[in-house]
């Protein structure tokens, strides 16, 4: 029979902070028995010790305890902790001149490697070019049909109707009836209002403006320049403003990230030509009078507000404009490049290929993965309770009910 195990003597904590965390890159090892412990002497930060006015450790827990509820010494510790934080630890420094000389040839492979990862993002960009150059009738073909300029065939029609159960049992033979439906009345108003950031750029007076759009075009940058270009094509009988095209040019930097991907350089837009001043969406109008003391003469004054807009997009934010901005104005800047960038990305590469999935909602089934928006352990938090409630309600009803018990006077 084996024997008990022993209790362990000393179960009391000495709830000391006796070691601050180590720096970011040094390895586990290192604190034990590699022999970069034993062998190599090394400069680490200093270690915190909860400090006392006799400068011994404290008598008992619960004096422990009292000590590390005072505000001034918590505050102490964290200014401590924090000074730690992306502290080199200097563990590369210390390696052995052979390791230092393996860890320098790994730094060249990977130099040679993100030249490839260059080479490579090249040839991808070139290549998104000529695809697009091929699939540029079919754009046209669904604008026309987006627009009205262009009916649909028959064939068209029978393999849409069989990839889109929401269009079963659609007429692929006649025509149909359009009633006074010119095309597809609000395609891309409806499509951009589900698409996810863009949607929330979009107020009740924007609707208005893009129920006239009738196309979003993709175009690349000429020669080597990396970018694209975003090209949103309008009726002719728009009300709101001149313009037949909006235009909004995207540029990359030459050099890639650290990632190997091509990083926003910046972004172009164009300037609007409103009808005036009450079609701008961009702008709150509000109007008074004013009469003249002298003359008695009564003249309008309109008073412009800049307000929140999808056509907006249109008028970039500017960066580089001033050396020396606030810390506050320079993370709002990087906000709207940050917001700009991404309605810039999520048109390209999710709208203008996919345009009618967003127009029905389809899309949208492949955008959210099931229980994204949950905490972990959320969902199945509830469904526990649900169930152990469902065992509780069976519990009782397959328990026998008891008479009343007679109470004697």
């Amino acid at each position: 029979m084996s024997s008990p195990i022993e209790a362990r003597k000393n179960t009391k904590s000495s709830m000391k902070i006796d070691n601050a965390p180590t720096p970011h890159n040094t390895p586990a090892s290192v604190l034990d028995t590699s022999y970069m412990r034993n062998g190599l002497q090394r400069e680490v930060p200093q270690t915190i010790v909860e400090e006392t006015t006799t400068g011994a450790a404290p008598a008992d827990e619960e004096e422990t305890v009292s000590r590390l509820q005072q505000p001034l010494l918590l505050q102490s510790i964290q200014e401590k902790l924090g000074t730690l934080v992306g502290q080199d630890s200097g563990y590369v420094d210390a390696l052995p001149t052979g390791v230092k000389r393996r860890v320098a040839a790994l730094k060249s492979l990977q130099a040679d490697l993100f030249e490839m990862e260059r080479e490579f993002q090249v040839e991808m960009f070139e290549l998104e070019k000529k695809y697009l150059a091929k699939y540029a009738p079919l754009y046209r073909s669904r604008g026309g049909i987006v627009s009205g300029k262009e009916r649909p065939t028959g064939e068209q029609v029978a393999k849409g109707a069989a990839l889109e159960e929401k269009l079963a049992g659609v007429d692929t033979e006649g025509e149909g009836d359009d009633g006074d439906a010119e095309g597809i009345p609000s395609f891309w108003l409806t499509a951009l209002e589900n698409l996810p950031v863009v949607n929330e750029t979009i107020t009740d007076r924007d609707a208005a403006v893009l129920e006239y759009l009738e196309d979003i075009q993709l175009e690349y940058l000429e020669d080597t320049t990396p970018g694209f270009r975003l090209v949103f094509c309008f009726s002719p009988k728009t009300p709101y403003f001149k313009d037949t095209q909006l235009v909004k040019t995207y540029y990359y930097q030459r050099e890639l990230g650290y990632s190997g991907d091509f990083i926003y350089d910046h972004a172009e837009g164009q300037q609007i030509q409103w009808t005036d001043n009450r079609s701008n969406v961009t702008v709150e109008l509000e109007t008074r009078k004013q009469r003249n003391k002298n003359t008695k003469q009564v003249r309008t004054i309109e008073k412009l507000t800049p307000v929140e807009s999808f056509f907006n997009f249109f008028d970039p934010p500017a960066t580089g404009e001033e050396e020396e901005e606030e810390e506050d104005d320079e993370e709002e800047l990087e906000a709207r490049l940050a917001l700009d960038y991404s309605i810039g990305e999520q048109i390209k590469d999710k709208l203008v290929p996919r345009a009618v999935d967003w127009f029905t909602g389809t899309a949208l089934e492949f955008e959210f993965d099931e229980g994204d928006d949950l905490e972990e352990g959320e969902f199945d938090d509830d469904e526990d309770t649900e169930e152990s409630d469902a065992e509780e309600a069976d519990d009782f009803a397959s328990a026998p009910e008891q008479a009343p018990e007679c109470k004697q006077q």
